[in-house]
């Protein structure tokens, strides 16, 4: 007698939420580094000052 394990939707959803979740919270990681980098920047430069 086989016991079917049922859910296997669920854990394929949640893989796929998973791997979408994992790409977004990297995405915002590099554009929050290139951000900083590109505050860091404009500190000096003279559009650094004009946005104080």
């Amino acid at each position: 007698m086989k016991n079917k394990v049922r859910g296997a939707a669920f854990r394929l959803v949640g893989l796929i939420l998973g791997i979408i979740a994992t790409s977004v919270g990297v995405t915002a990681i590099v554009f929050s580094a290139v951000g900083m980098h590109q505050s860091h920047l404009c500190k000096k430069c003279d559009k650094g000052a004009a946005f104080k």
